[in-house]
Order: structure tokens, then C-alpha cells, then sequence
């Protein structure tokens, strides 16, 4: 699976080098660029623009990170995930002029890695983004809507890692009231899980901490887990929100790929995910996440609340062909 066959190849850009130059990697940019709570959560260090819709991103990943704490060889892909999320919050607001405090809202988010990531060593790991980012013209003119896609080549350690893309948008706040008072009217009955599901165990979800734990086991039916509370988790959600996240499901759907999976580290040394959102997932409401191996090493995977779905993913394994 090559989620990102579009974007182009990391040999035609040896120029980013050249945009790197005066980026700085030993510092982080401020909490409030990217939407965090927690300087330590920030890990954005610097960013340029190369040309009209081009940029050079730099960031540094500790080797202490929640998503860099894990057994494996290398960093964590999701770990990847996450800076590309905080590139485009920070892309819209410094360079596209975005309004602070106007919600963003993610459609889609993909990781395609060509080799694994390098581990986060005692002084942490340089990554870099190579993008494209562009202020999507809409058919009609929509007040307090801004729809954003960006896609490029990610590096880790000045050496091309792999591909990444990622599409949202910022809505006006009495617009984001408007789309999410028209979701939860369009969400069914709630599905109640079964009376006891059993949280797995921090090895099979490929976690070192129960804590970290997002899914619970339903004894009922093979494949199906159960989103556990992660309200007071301080990474996964380290702010107030009326919403689920993107990057929780997104961390519950590689724990899913985890369980179905002979060997833990088949969730920490993930090769691809390509992950679209297509409803709000509400607090207070079970949520289903469903996973099923497809051909050529691919995981898919779902989350269903009320009766209908909310997101999806196709997930590749270490294993799997490009």
C-alpha cells in the first residue's frame, strides 16, 4: 500500500537542506503555535518558507516522549503523526494567517515510511517536513471556513524517512457551533459495550504502562474493543475538548493493530496509516473500534459510535510491500 503515491519523491528535493540551514533545532516553539497546553508536548522547534506554498519544518523529538517511550528499535510513527498535525495548526496560523482561537477541525491524516524511523537518542532526534501547503480555493464562498491540505517528505536524522499528508480545516467559533450541533442531532441510538470488558494488557496493545492503555476487550465478539476514559491522560489530551480527538483514536487504532497482531512491536514499528474522520466523536457516548487484517499486511480499522462511523483507517505492518 502507498497511501502517498502523489507527493513527490524525497530524491527530487535535495534542496531542503539548503531551507534547513538556518532553522534551529534546540528550542521549541510556544505551546499556544500548536495548541498545546504543555511546553513539554510542544515539538515544533522552527519553520521557513521556500516559496509560495512550500515550507521546511523542524522539529525535535525527545527520547522521553509518551510516544517515543515503547521497547521498539526506532521512534514512534505516531509520534510522526502528531508533528504533522502540529505543523498544520502552526502553517495556518503564522503563514495563512489563521485566527487564533478558531477551531481546527481534521479530515485526514497519512504516514507512509519508506524504512522505520531511527530511534530518539540521550539528546533526542532532528525531524524534518518538505511540504506543500495550500489554502484550498472552495466552489462556493463559505464565511468563517477555511480548508487547509498539505503533503510532503518527512526526514529523521537528515535522512528521508518517508511521505505524509494532511487535510483540515478552521472554522469561525459560531460556524464550528453550527457543524457540531448538526453531528450530535445525526447520531443514532448509543451501543452499550458489554457489562464487564476487559482492558488489555499493556504488552498486547504494545504500551509499557497500563495507563497508556486506550481499549478494552470485548468478550463478546473477536475484534472488537471498546474506547476506555482517557480524559486525565496529560499527552493524549493535555486541554479541554467537546470532542474526541483524531490522535486518540488514531493512538486506539494502532493498539487494535497491535492486538490482532503476533509479536507487540507490530504497533510500534507501524509502516503506514492513512486515516480519514467523517464525524465528531462525542464524550460521554461508547465508542466501538473494529479491526480486520486485509490483504498484503494492511489492518482495517474503525470506530463506530451511535450506529454510525466516525473514522477509519487502513494501517500497514511492518511486513507489508509498499
Amino acid at each position: 500500500m502507498n497511501v502517498l503515491s502523489s507527493v513527490v519523491s524525497a530524491q527530487h528535493r535535495p534542496e531542503l537542506r539548503e531551507g534547513w540551514r538556518g532553522l534551529r533545532f534546540d528550542r521549541h516553539l510556544p505551546r499556544e503555535a500548536v495548541h498545546k497546553a504543555a511546553d513539554a508536548e510542544v515539538l515544533l522547534s522552527d519553520s521557513a518558507r521556500l516559496g509560495e506554498e512550500r515550507f521546511a519544518v523542524a522539529a525535535r523529538w525527545s527520547r522521553d516522549h509518551h510516544l517515543g517511550r515503547r521497547d521498539g528499535p526506532g521512534a514512534d510513527p505516531v509520534l510522526l503523526a502528531e508533528t504533522v498535525r502540529q505543523t498544520a495548526i502552526h502553517l495556518a496560523h503564522r503563514f495563512h494567517g489563521s485566527t487564533y482561537g478558531h477551531p481546527f477541525v481534521l479530515h485526514g491524516l497519512a504516514v507512509d515510511l519508506d524504512r522505520p524511523l531511527p530511534p530518539a537518542g540521550p539528546d533526542g532526534l532532528d525531524v524534518g517536513l518538505d511540504l506543500d501547503c495550500r489554502l484550498l480555493a472552495p466552489r462556493r464562498p463559505s464565511p468563517g471556513r477555511e480548508r487547509f491540505a498539505l503533503e510532503g517528505v518527512a526526514w529523521a536524522g537528515r535522512r528521508p524517512v518517508g511521505r505524509v499528508r494532511l487535510r483540515w480545516e478552521v472554522l469561525a467559533p459560531e460556524r464550528y457551533a453550527v457543524v457540531r450541533q448538526r453531528s450530535a442531532e445525526a447520531a443514532g441510538a448509543p451501543e452499550q459495550p458489554p457489562p464487564a470488558p476487559l482492558p488489555l494488557d499493556a504488552a498486547r496493545a504494545g504500551q509499557t504502562r497500563p495507563q497508556d492503555v486506550l481499549l478494552a476487550a470485548d468478550p463478546e465478539r473477536a475484534g472488537r474493543w471498546w474506547l476506555r476514559p482517557f480524559e486525565h491522560h496529560p499527552v493524549l489530551l493535555d486541554h479541554a475538548v467537546d470532542h474526541v480527538p483524531g490522535m486518540v483514536l488514531v493512538e486506539a487504532f494502532r493498539q487494535a493493530v497491535a492486538a490482532i497482531t503476533p509479536g507487540a512491536a507490530a504497533g510500534r514499528e507501524l509502516r503506514g496509516l492513512d486515516a480519514e474522520f467523517l464525524a465528531f466523536g462525542e464524550p460521554g457516548s461508547p465508542i466501538a473500534v473494529l479491526a480486520a487484517p486485509a490483504p498484503e499486511g494492511v489492518v482495517r480499522v474503525r470506530a463506530v459510535q451511535d450506529g454510525r462511523p466516525i473514522a477509519e483507517a487502513r494501517l500497514r505492518r511492518p511486513e507489508a510491500p509498499c
